[in-house]
């Protein structure tokens, strides 16, 4: 077996092993009890925020593109922003390149920029989780205590997740000590590179280049408010969830993006259902009952984004076939 079967093959097994173990105990049902008495206007509702999510996320990404110099239209930038949605599904880490990839392929702008441009969002990004992180820990201080009580066996785990990143930078730092050697740097292929380096150095500067640095900051907030919002409507489409408070919700959304990070899987399939029941019962929740109320969560959550993303897919080649008429200039 390659590596790159290996890579794509892991987070399968992962997934499946993890979603086992957690739904391994409940009847099937159950879940499927939770779709038929669901409140279908609310849902209707959650698809509609999740829709919303995503144009304003392909806003803010348009923003930055514009501070180097590209003009791409927010619903080109959207249907590239889903169509990497669509991606991450099937690969985890291969949405990045595939929106990136999409817009190159519509609007002409080099793909190494545009990473460049989606790496700068990531930092903010990651930004905007510990601040998410800060506001439940202190808004359920007793909760998150027993939450991250609960995950000490996860420890070693994390103890290798930061020896590993700490051995990745110390290897960055050599490659580039080593990538600044004289004869290396008249290499042509290292021409090549270089050239892509300053290309993807180009997007992520542009963050600090924006046109509008106000309307970025309240796009990122209103992603955020976004992403707790439709999370609150989502629980309140069951008769099980339909009583949590809102701060459920948004312990929710911290557990499942430090699971995602943590280990990803392809839509967070396994991760979102473990981390996420463990979460519920410190809402008075059983194992069984949070294993259930997790699964209908993500299926819904799961299944209004592949909607959205494999509609992008449809249109895709539309836009490519009219990127002579529809590409805008580029500015700089």
């Amino acid at each position: 077996m390659n590596k790159a079967t290996l890579q794509r093959t892991i987070p399968v097994l992962l997934a499946g092993l993890l979603l086992w173990y957690v739904i391994r105990d409940v009847p099937l049902q159950e879940i499927g009890n939770q779709f038929r008495l669901a409140n279908y206007g609310w849902l209707s509702l959650v698809g509609l925020l999740i829709g919303l999510f995503y144009v304003v996320r392909a806003a803010r990404w348009q923003l930055t593109l514009q501070a180097i110099g590209y003009q791409p239209s927010l619903f080109r930038a959207t249907v590239a922003l889903l169509a990497g949605s669509l991606a991450s599904m099937i690969v985890p880490g291969a949405g990045e390149l595939t929106r990136c990839g999409s817009l190159q392929r519509t609007d002409g702008i080099p793909i190494s920029q545009g990473i460049g441009s989606v790496v700068a969002e990531r930092i903010v990004d990651l930004f905007m989780l510990a601040l998410v992180l800060l506001l439940t820990i202190t808004l359920e201080f007793r909760r998150a205590k027993d939450f991250l009580s609960s995950l000490t066996l996860a420890l070693p785990g994390t103890l290798v997740i930061v020896i590993g990143v700490v051995g990745l930078v110390g290897v960055s730092i050599a490659i580039w000590q080593l990538l600044k050697h004289p004869v290396l740097q008249k290499h042509p292929l290292m021409a090549s590179l270089i050239g892509i380096g300053q290309g993807f150095s180009r997007g992520f500067m542009s963050i600090r280049q924006l046109p509008n640095p106000g309307l970025f900051i309240a796009l990122t907030l209103l992603i955020q408010g976004l992403a707790w919002l439709s999370t609150y409507v989502l629980l309140l489409t069951t008769a099980d969830t339909h009583n949590l408070p809102p701060e459920a919700a948004l312990t929710i959304l911290a557990v499942s993006s430090l699971g995602g990070l943590a280990v990803p899987t392809q839509g967070g399939i396994g991760t979102y259902h473990f981390f996420v029941s463990r979460a519920l019962i410190l809402y008075g929740f059983t194992a069984s009952q949070g294993a259930v109320a997790a699964t209908f969560l993500h299926a819904v959550g799961f299944g209004f984004n592949l909607l959205l993303s494999s509609a992008s897919f449809l249109l895709l080649p539309i836009l490519i076939a009219r990127k002579s008429v529809s590409q805008p200039e580029h500015t700089s």
